[in-house]
């Protein structure tokens, strides 16, 4: 927004003198170097008087001018403020005044000046539009940006190597059991392969509530069907909604509250509520820095021994190197600490901690690429009352995938993605391989 009005003030300005409203005071020498774009060595020549000379409304108008134009914008607000004060009618210092204000991120305060110019009488037509039209847009700044609606809607079909996420082993040894030989899982327990259909949506509203505050909400749902393994078909639907506060110089805050329900075979597994604290900041330099603090409670209907509090925290890191081609890196750590809320079931409170990274990529015009992995590894506390030992694990998850842009809101995808979880008991040993393509709309 900052140098988008930086260049509307120029506008103004520039039209008003366009429309001949002329510029007091006689400083011919001044002047003709800042006519021939050579700002900075006409301030080189007004400084040096300003404290013999402050005052007179042409001497300070002329040096306004020069410093605005020099990116010295608070000494030009102090020179125009001076023209006003002996002459509140110089309406192009006035006007000059609201680009400094601009260039000084006060929106506020350039609007309120442009808007005193765009209500004299004496502003030409043309000019007064002009003006009118930059107010409009400093107004829709100040108001947060107004009330924006954004909805996605993605339909995808595919093939899961191992819908379930389970073991490929069909016989195991469970050591609590030992002199009963080994067990045999069901087909249900180990993994099953399939093709499957999913459609997800999600709608993302935010309304400003000033120049640098707004409110957001996210809802979004999705349902998966499997061809034949129905009864492993899964819904999940959620919301996010919170409030953002941005500052000129460290970034912007957010607060939000969470929730999520999972099914599994049209019943419910699990409901999540919690909340979320994030801070990101972007540097001059394209780099993105993000630390975000979450808490969820986990609840089971059909298990509630499995009801927990997770709580997590991480950094994130991200950086665009523009170019034709726009690639962009990013990076990120986390951990956390998932606690049951009945200790007679310890055996499934745990540690983790895990890192991501990916990039992407143009590939060629309307086509973008990407790639990205994460490694979490957990470890739980007390032994498993079956399994005999303190269960440890690593997943390891990969995706490679393109999205075609098909015009402004049709979008085409294909990915492929793998997952590993390499356990030291082997029911939550399993591999995964799942590919799908999928069609988009943004509306």
């Amino acid at each position: 927004m900052r140098s988008g009005l930086f260049g509307a003030g120029l506008a103004i300005a520039a039209a008003i003198s366009a429309a001949g409203v002329a510029a007091a005071g006689t400083l011919e020498n001044a002047k003709a170097l800042i006519d021939r774009g050579n700002a900075p060595a006409a301030y080189k020549i007004l400084k040096p008087e300003e404290r013999a000379r402050a005052g007179e409304p042409g001497f300070d108008y002329v040096l306004g001018v020069a410093a605005m134009d020099s990116g010295k914008p608070a000494e030009a607000v102090a020179a125009f403020e001076r023209v006003l004060a002996v002459n509140p009618d110089h309406l192009q210092a006035r006007a000059e005044l609201g680009r400094a204000y601009i260039a000084l991120n006060e929106p506020e305060a350039a609007r309120r000046e442009l808007a005193a110019v765009e209500a004299q009488e004496s502003v030409p037509p043309g000019v007064k539009e002009t003006i009118a039209r930059y107010v409009d847009a400093l107004d829709t700044g100040l108001s947060g940006g107004g009330t924006t609606l954004k909805s996605h809607l993605e339909i995808t079909a595919g093939y899961d190597s191992n819908v379930n996420n389970s073991t490929s082993d069909s016989r195991i040894l469970i050591p609590a059991f030992s002199g009963l030989g080994f067990a045999t899982l069901s087909s249900g327990a180990t993994g099953q392969e399939d093709g499957f259909a999913e459609v997800a949506g999600r709608m993302s509203l935010t309304h400003g509530l000033g120049l640098d505050r707004s409110l957001f909400a996210d809802v979004n749902a999705s349902y998966r069907g499997n061809w034949e393994e129905d009864q492993f078909n899964q819904a999940i639907a959620g919301f996010n909604i919170g409030a953002t506060q941005r500052t000129p110089d460290w970034g912007s805050f957010s607060l939000s509250a969470q929730g999520q329900s999972y099914w599994v075979d049209g019943q419910p597994y699990r409901y999540t509520v919690g909340g979320l604290g994030q801070w990101n900041y972007r540097s001059d330099g394209e780099t993105d820095y993000g630390v975000y603090l979450q808490y969820a409670h986990l609840s089971y209907p059909s298990s509630q021994a499995q009801n927990a509090d997770r709580y997590t925290a991480g950094v994130t890191l991200g950086q665009s190197f523009g170019g034709a081609r726009e690639p962009y890196a990013y990076a990120g750590i986390y951990g956390g600490y998932e606690k049951t809320t009945d200790s007679n079931f310890d055996h499934l409170t745990n540690g983790f901690l895990g890192g991501r990274l990916g990039a992407e990529i143009t590939l060629m015009p309307r086509l973008r690429g990407y790639a990205n992995a994460a490694v979490e590894v957990a470890d739980y506390k007390d032994p498993d009352p079956l399994f005999l030992t303190e269960r440890h694990t690593v997943r390891t998850d990969a995706t490679l995938g393109v999205r075609y842009a098909l015009n402004d809101a049709f979008t085409l995808g294909a990915k492929v993605s793998y997952t590993n979880s390499d356990s030291n008991i082997v029911l939550y040993e399993y591999d995964r391989v799942v590919a799908g393509l999928s069609l988009g709309v943004d509306f």
